[in-house]
Parts: structure tokens; C-alpha cells; sequence
């Protein structure tokens, strides 16, 4: 860093502390400042390279849970770097060994990384680092920057336990960085310096706020981290206040504070976290402290290595002080009940007791001073912050890249997959998760009640009848559900649940959505594979429609007091909750190449739905045949009732955010086909799009795609074969039912529009021009435009992208059985001239 870049990273200042440090802090501190001060007096070292420049760093804690993805993250981003490794072991050969050993586990080691990477043996509490002096006074004259992560982790520590390590050893850090010619000095500190973070904003730090650049209150700080129980956060801010005490008399400095970490995007956990701890103890107790609810704040540690370098080698960098964490690590508080985990409740000082009986197997044991100093803050149930007040500016700022936090069900979800793949590393037991009807049903008391309303109302009888037919199915052999996704179902039956009643309450909070009129609107009804997802999104380029994006979906009420111009916009918060629920489904990686998902595109209906728990979709998700026979027998009437009271909020929310706007609803999905007569009856003057294509080639596709769908949601998977015959009298009876519907209601014909799927592929504005010109549409030259670069934007996508690839005779199908089990559809298309061209 020239000296000049030095001073752009001052531009926005550093507060001093207020107060006075404790005695032995102030005294550490002291000392440090005198080393500084003797260091460069007289002295005259060259100035720190830009940090585009650095070309070798070393790094101490590379063996740490926070290094080992760091040192990859380093060598990752530029190829010309090479990585120092402080290591504590008796060789270079061991020392290698170890790190290797630790990034593997990891998951973070790559061979072609070996070359690079330098280990010195040493120790960061010794003079010199413990290195001999020819190689710490290489050093001194080789490395460019210091990324200096060593620390001792413990939580209950008291200062003096831990200060030789934490603060003291901090001078041996600054002789190396000042000598010979000054080095970029990059600090792993942590948010845990500042109580109202640690106390998760409860209480009486119910009103904090953690200011960009900020600093904590020492007041606070010695209330609520006593010195000889909790030593950590006051050994991290001494080294802090030393480090910006270097960085006055000219070094370069920044100090990442990081959040809480225990694991990393790939769901690798560090078992010794004390929310990893917690909930361990829970499991092997079987008992839940009153008020626990999953830990929202706890950031991926590889999100968190990949800001700390993304940031140190930007040459644009202008802060010092990088508050790591996420200012909204959830969207919602999780409790266990909401993931298939029922645990008896008890108060806390019985779970306490219950866990002491273990003894040293608890794995609470050791920690209870900690949690009992901060229970009441991290005991807050549903009342638990998933919005922080802090200010994430700097990191905003400097980072060159984007940021993108994991959500907390897909850390979740992540977290158990690696821990079952990993059972000989961790160790604590596993839970058992179950999905319980008797469960969920008190869940929707718990919501109607946050919300306000009656249960009665909110839950009508059939919806619960469906509810437990879904339940039943999926707790038989024939569902073949894998225990490590009981979790996410019992999670998406309780969203759904939850949605109801957000919806009743937004009823309640706003009459006038009873009013709310939804005038012909469109529904594109061809059966899967045949080219429905593109007109849809097609004609969703036009504004006269109104589309309900996917993320609209998974929470059609936003929660608390939002601005109804942010409804349906890039910062509309449900965008977050939507991604994340997607991820943790895996249902993104499952559409790979066959149907794209993503967040802005319209998709099919079938979520509203879902509300009812009476609907296909969940047969197509599943095996369970038991189910598909039940609402065979039942009907959808209820289920599209329900599905235009929906459709009245999202209207009314379109009509609040733009004002004077109306919209003609679109919709899409082949389902529909299955109960014509519920929906004609929900939308009596709804209009048609149906798309046609060879029965033979829409089977084999949609076979492929039920199969990757159900990958993982059912084992073992069903022969091939089952899975065909299966879905062609799944496919067969759909399009009989609706060709049954057509013949029967003659008076409707004209509301059909029918287009082939290879005019569509083939001329799609064509085929526009055509269902436009029936309708009476204008299709406007803006509006020609928009769909145009639309297209454009989908050609060039999908030649990049991996295609699907299909058979029929995978999955024991023939294009006679195929050919036979359409005969119905095949023979009503044939016997209307105008229709003969649609296959």
C-alpha cells in the first residue's frame, strides 16, 4: 500500500473508546503502545505495497477453523501468491502435514495448492514468533501482509487465562509487520466485543445499535462480560485499540470483526460452538429449555474468509473497522417444532439438571457459567431478533464481490447432510425427527393466535382432512421418506400453515380484500413438457398481466409494517426467505436443465394450492398412491375456492403498490387440467391456452423429470419402469378428464385457444400474434420489443446450459403403450379439423 492508499483507509474515522479500559487490559494496552511508539521512532521502513501488489502473506491460525478456509480462499484468488503458514509443530514436514490434514477435512485443500504454500513452525506467544532469527528477519523483508487470525477461542476463559495469546503475543505480530518496511496488517477480531450483539439485541439492549465504524461501550462491556468469566471479547478489543494506535503512526490496518461462525456454506460444522453445544445437549438430554429457538446469527465461515479476502487485496479499500456478519440472518425465528423435532418443555434450571446428570458427557459440560450469565438473552423463543441493528457499510463498501448469506433453513438443512455423512466426526447424537399430525395442528393454533384470528375459520375441517391424508402418505412404506428429510417436510407443512394464517390476519387488518375482483383471467393448462413455461413467461413480458413471481409464493403476506412500493421490487423481503427455501428444497439443482427457476419468473400456481393440502402437486413430489386415491375420490372444490380467496390478496396488494393499476391475472400449470370443473367454477369467466405435443415425446421428458425430483425425497427410488407406468396412468387419466371437461361444456369453446408446441418452438411471436388476435388483445410494438430481447435472453441461455436428456424405453414405455393410453386425447384433436395440426 503506498502511503497515500494508507490514508484513504482513515477517510472515515475511528471513534476513540469512552471510558476507561480495566486495570489489566489498560495496562496490556499500555504496553503495546510503547512497543509501537519504540518501533518507530528513528525508524524509516518502506512504505507497504498496494494491495494489488501483495504477492506473499503470512498467515497465523492457519489450522483454525477460520484459516483453513482463508489460506484457500488466498491462494484461490490470485494465482501468483504465496502463503505463509505459522503452524505450532516441531517441523516444517509436520506442520504441512497438520494443515493439510485440517483443509481436507475441510473440504478446503487443493494439491495444486502445495507449491505455494510456506509453513514456518513456530509459535505466535514467543519472541520473534518463535522462529529463528535468520527466517522471522526473512520475513520481515519478504512478506507484504499479515493476516493475523491465531487466537485462543475459548468463551469461558477468564482475561488472564487467555491474554498471552489474545493480547500480548499481538507485539511479536507488530515487531514483523513494522520492521524493514511496514506490511499490510490484517486482524481477525470478532462482533462479540459488543454486548448487545452477544445478547442477541434482548432486553435492555433491546434499542442498540452498532454504528458503521463504530465502537463498544465499555460501561456495558463490564457489566455484561465479567473479566474473569469471559476474557475473550476483552482480549480482542485491547488488540483491537492496538491496532488502530499502529495504524495512527502510519501501518496499514484492518480489523474484520467477525460474526458468529460454527459452520460453512457446505454444511461442515465446528462441533465445539456453544450453540452447536446447546443444541447437542437438548438431543441428549431429550428435554428443551423454555424460550430455545435455533441460532439465527451464525454466519458461514467461508462467507466470511471470502469477504476478509476479497476485501484486503481491493487497492479501493477506504475503511478500517468491517463489521462480517449479516445484518439479517433470518427471516423468521425457527423453533424445533417447526422441523419435525418435538422435545418435552421444561425450565431452564430443570434442563440444567438434566443435563448435569450426564456429566462430563453432556456436552454442555464446562460451559454452564456462560449460559447461565446469558440465558436470558439467548432464551427468547419466537421473540428472537432476525434483524439486526448493525451497520454493514464497510463491508458493503470495499467488497468488490457481492455478498451472499446462506439462509438460515438452508444452513440448516446443509448442516444435517454433512453431519450424517460425517458421523465418526462429530460427536454428539443425532436427533430423530418425525412428522406428526397431532404436531402440526398445534403449530396452527400457535399461528392463528400470533395472528390474531380464529383457528376455526383459518382451518376449516377439509382442510385438515387433507392435511392428515398427506401426513398418513407420507409416513407410509410407499412414501420411502429419508429420515434426513422429515426436517424440511415438517418445516414446508408448517410455512403452509402459517401462510394461512397471515393471510386470514391480512384479511382481518384490510376488509376491502373480500371486494377485490379478478376479472377473466388466463390460464395456460397444457400438460408438463409441453412448452407451457415458456409461453408463460412469454406473455408475462406484456404489463397488461399480472404474474405472481416465484418468490410471491412462498410468502404471499410480507410481515409487519412494509411499504407497499417495496411489494413486488428487487427489495421486497421475501425475495430472501423465497431463495432460501429454495436452496434448502434442493428443488433449484432438481429443475437443472429442465426447467429454470428463479426468483423474478413467473412460475405455476400450484403453491396456492398447496395452502389447501388437498392438490396433485404433492403426488408428483411423492409416491403415495394412497393419497392420490383419497383426493380422486374427494375433488379440488374446496382447494380452488380457496385458491381465488388467495388471488384476492395478491390483487389488492398489486392495486396498493400501484395505485390506479389494474391487471389481468396469468396463470399457469397442468394440473389445472385435472379439475376444469373446480376451477370453472372458482373463475366463471376464466380463458384457456392449452399446448399439445406428441404424447410419446412429453412421457419420456416428464418420466426424467419425476425421477430427479423424487431423487432424494424417496428411498429406495422406484424401479424405472414403476415410475413409467405410473406417470403414463397419471398422464392418461389427466388428459381424459379434460378432454371429458371440453366435450362435456361445448358452450365454452370459445374461451380454448389450442397451439401446438412446435409452432411455438418454432415461430413463438407467431403464436402470440394468434392467442392475442383471438382475444382481442393489442399487442403493442413495446410490448413486441420486450418479448423479443426475452427470447434473445433464452436462446443465448440455453446454449450454455446442460440439456435434458430423455428416453422413453428407461422407463419400460413403448410408443404403442404410450400411443394407447392417449388414444381419448389423440382421437378429440383428430376429430376437430381445426385442432388436426396441433400434434
Amino acid at each position: 500500500m503506498t502511503r497515500s492508499t494508507a490514508t484513504t483507509a482513515t477517510r472515515s474515522p475511528v471513534p476513540p473508546l469512552v471510558g476507561k479500559l480495566p486495570p489489566h487490559c489498560e495496562r496490556d494496552l499500555s504496553e503495546l503502545r510503547r512497543f509501537v511508539r519504540a518501533a518507530v521512532t528513528g525508524a524509516a521502513p518502506a512504505e507497504a505495497v498496494s494491495p494489488s501488489d501483495i504477492r506473499r502473506v503470512l498467515v497465523t491460525g492457519a489450522t483454525g477453523f477460520v484459516g483453513r478456509f482463508l489460506v484457500r480462499d488466498l491462494l484461490a484468488h490470485d494465482a501468483g501468491l504465496e502463503v505463509h503458514c505459522l503452524v505450532r509443530a516441531p517441523s516444517e514436514e509436520e506442520g504441512l502435514r497438520r494443515l493439510r490434514a485440517n483443509m481436507e477435512h475441510a473440504e478446503t485443500w487443493d494439491d495444486d495448492f502445495a507449491p505455494r504454500i510456506h509453513v514456518c513452525p513456530g509459535d505466535i506467544a514467543q519472541p520473534r514468533l518463535g522462529l529463528p532469527r535468520a527466517e522471522f528477519d526473512h520475513l520481515c523483508a519478504n512478506v507484504d501482509a499479515v493476516y493475523h487470525l491465531a487466537a485462543t477461542l475459548s468463551l469461558a476463559a477468564s482475561y488472564a487465562g487467555i491474554r498471552s495469546v489474545n493480547t500480548s503475543s499481538l507485539r511479536n505480530v507488530l515487531e514483523l509487520c513494522l520492521r524493514t518496511r511496514h506490511k499490510h496488517l490484517f486482524y481477525a477480531g470478532t462482533m462479540g466485543i459488543f454486548p448487545e450483539y452477544v445478547c442477541t439485541f434482548a432486553h435492555e439492549y433491546e434499542g442498540s445499535r452498532i454504528a458503521h465504524q463504530g465502537q463498544p461501550d465499555l460501561a456495558s462491556m463490564k457489566k455484561t462480560f465479567p473479566l474473569g468469566l469471559l476474557g475473550y471479547p476483552w482480549s480482542k478489543l485491547v488488540a483491537e485499540q492496538a491496532l488502530l494506535f499502529a495504524q495512527s503512526a502510519g501501518l496499514p490496518v484492518a480489523v474484520f470483526r467477525l460474526g458468529q461462525t460454527s459452520m460453512a456454506t457446505t454444511g461442515y460444522s465446528e462441533p465445539s460452538n456453544i450453540t452447536q453445544r446447546l443444541f447437542a445437549a437438548i438431543v441428549d438430554a431429550g428435554l428443551v429449555p423454555s424460550g430455545f429457538a435455533l441460532q439465527s446469527t451464525n454466519d458461514p465461515v467461508d462467507t466470511l474468509s471470502r469477504i476478509c479476502t476479497d476485501i484486503s487485496l481491493n487497492p479501493e479499500r477506504r475503511f478500517t473497522l468491517y463489521n462480517c456478519c449479516n445484518p439479517t440472518p433470518s427471516y423468521r425465528t425457527v423453533l424445533l417444532e417447526e422441523l419435525g423435532l418435538e422435545l418435552p418443555e421444561v425450565s431452564y434450571q430443570a434442563f440444567r439438571r438434566a443435563c448435569q446428570a450426564r456429566g462430563d458427557a453432556s456436552p454442555m459440560a464446562g460451559y454452564w457459567p456462560v449460559l447461565d450469565h446469558f440465558g436470558r438473552y439467548w432464551l427468547q423463543g419466537a421473540a428472537a431478533a432476525t434483524s439486526l441493528p448493525i451497520s454493514d457499510r464497510a463491508i458493503r463498501e470495499d467488497c468488490p464481490e457481492p455478498i451472499e448469506w446462506l439462509g438460515p433453513l438452508t444452513r440448516y438443512v446443509r448442516h444435517n447432510r454433512w453431519v450424517r455423512a460425517h458421523r465418526e466426526d462429530w460427536p454428539y447424537p443425532q436427533p430423530r425427527r418425525s412428522l406428526d399430525f397431532d404436531r402440526l395442528v398445534r403449530q396452527a393454533r400457535r399461528y392463528a393466535g400470533e395472528n390474531g384470528v380464529s383457528f376455526e375459520d383459518t382451518y376449516p375441517e377439509w382442510m385438515f382432512e387433507g392435511l392428515e391424508q398427506l401426513v398418513d402418505a407420507l409416513n407410509s412404506p410407499d412414501a420411502g421418506l429419508p429420515e434426513d428429510r422429515v426436517g424440511h417436510i415438517a418445516f414446508d407443512m408448517c410455512r403452509l400453515l402459517r401462510n394461512n394464517a397471515e393471510l386470514a390476519g391480512e384479511r382481518l387488518r384490510h376488509p376491502v380484500i373480500e371486494r377485490q375482483e379478478i376479472v377473466r383471467p388466463v390460464f395456460i393448462v397444457g400438460i408438463n413438457r409441453t412448452g407451457t413455461t415458456y409461453l408463460h413467461r412469454l406473455m408475462a413480458r406484456d404489463p397488461r398481466f399480472w404474474a405472481l413471481r416465484a418468490y410471491e409464493y412462498v410468502e404471499p403476506v410480507i410481515a409487519g409494517d412494509v411499504d407497499a412500493g417495496l411489494v413486488g421490487t428487487s427489495e421486497d423481503p421475501r425475495r430472501a426467505l423465497a431463495r432460501d427455501v429454495f436452496q434448502a428444497s434442493g428443488i433449484i439443482d432438481s429443475f437443472e436443465g429442465t426447467h429454470h427457476i428463479g426468483l423474478d419468473e413467473p412460475e405455476e400456481d400450484m403453491a396456492i394450492l398447496r395452502l389447501s393440502f388437498r392438490a396433485w402437486m404433492f403426488a408428483t413430489r411423492h409416491p403415495i398412491p394412497t393419497y392420490e386415491r383419497w383426493l380422486e375420490a374427494s375433488g379440488s372444490r374446496e382447494s380452488y375456492a380457496l385458491h381465488r380467496r388467495v388471488m384476492q390478496h395478491y390483487t389488492w396488494q398489486r392495486r396498493e403498490r400501484d395505485r390506479g393499476a389494474d391487471g389481468q391475472w396469468l396463470f399457469k400449470m397442468p394440473t389445472h387440467l385435472r379439475e376444469l370443473e373446480a376451477l370453472t367454477e372458482a373463475y366463471p369467466d376464466a380463458l384457456f391456452i392449452q399446448t399439445h405435443r406428441e404424447p410419446a415425446q412429453f412421457m419420456g421428458s416428464w418420466c426424467s423429470l419425476v425421477e430427479r425430483i423424487r431423487a432424494d425425497v424417496s428411498t429406495p427410488p422406484r424401479p424405472p419402469d414403476e415410475l413409467g407406468a405410473e406417470q403414463l396412468r397419471a398422464m392418461g387419466r389427466l388428459l381424459d378428464r379434460a378432454v371429458a371437461f371440453r366435450e362435456s361444456r361445448p358452450e365454452l369453446d370459445d374461451r380454448w385457444i389450442d397451439v401446438s408446441y412446435y409452432d411455438l418452438i418454432q415461430d413463438p411471436m407467431a403464436v402470440v400474434a394468434h392467442v392475442y388476435d383471438r382475444c382481442g388483445w393489442p399487442l403493442r410494438p413495446e410490448v413486441v420489443a420486450a418479448m423479443e430481447a426475452w427470447l434473445d435472453e433464452q436462446s443465448e441461455r440455453r446454449r450454455t446450459e446442460k440439456r435434458h436428456t430423455y428416453d422413453i424405453a428407461d422407463y419400460g414405455l413403448t410408443q404403442e403403450m404410450i400411443d394407447e393410453a392417449f388414444v381419448r386425447y389423440r382421437d378429440f384433436l383428430s376429430g376437430h379439423s381445426r385442432r388436426a395440426s396441433l400434434l
